[in-house]
């Protein structure tokens, strides 16, 4: 009698389990935030400041002005996202990899393989290469770092050296930056609290 109720409570046990672990997954990822405070069109020069230790960027206005801040995904162990004091050299709407992206097939644009540098052996046949797409793309190095529009879960580091971020921020950082504009990467905390912080 005991073996069939066991038998009777088991099948309960898997499917509380296999939702547990649905609900822990979903848990898992944070969306990354942004939190953008300028009312008008920012004037005079802007600077970004970025905490690789907190994972968030901020567009400054002066010493004290803070206009936009939002989470970053940085670099992964070995392409780790460099320190240092940067200008933005090139912006563009949007950029394609040409180090990262898919085997897409050439007539359909059907993905085929959709992490090309994982990929053994020749190009499957029929295919071609089709960079991943950085929109709002903001380069950083002549190595090919740079800050865009990029998937990740808040508090991950998920790229191969670039400033992953979410589209909102992004898109307002791209808008008011220049050329020229200075992007500094560190460890420590920003120069003003975080407005991110919970």
């Amino acid at each position: 009698m005991k073996h069939i109720s066991l038998l009777l409570i088991l099948p309960y046990l898997f499917v509380s389990c296999a939702l547990q672990g649905k609900k822990d997954e979903a848990n898992a990822y944070k969306a990354p935030r942004a939190k953008i405070v300028a009312a008008t069109a920012p004037s005079g020069p802007l600077r970004v400041d970025i905490s690789l230790s907190s994972m968030t960027a901020q567009l400054l206005q002066g010493k004290d002005t803070l206009l936009a801040e939002m989470d970053v995904s940085t670099g992964e162990a070995g392409h780790r996202t460099p320190k240092g004091v940067f200008r933005i050299s090139e912006k563009m709407p949007l950029k394609r990899s040409n180090l990262y992206g898919q085997y897409v097939n050439k007539d359909t644009r059907e993905v085929v393989v959709a992490r090309h540098w994982e990929h053994k052996g020749p190009r499957p046949a029929g295919t071609v290469f089709q960079g991943i797409a950085m929109p709002y793309w903001m380069r950083l190095t002549a190595g090919g770092v740079g800050m865009h529009v990029g998937q990740f879960p808040r508090g991950i580091t998920t790229s191969k050296g670039c400033i992953r971020c979410p589209e909102e921020g992004q898109t307002f950082f791209y808008q008011h930056c220049r050329i020229g504009t200075p992007v500094k990467i560190h460890e420590g905390p920003h120069p003003l609290p975080s407005m991110l912080a919970e």
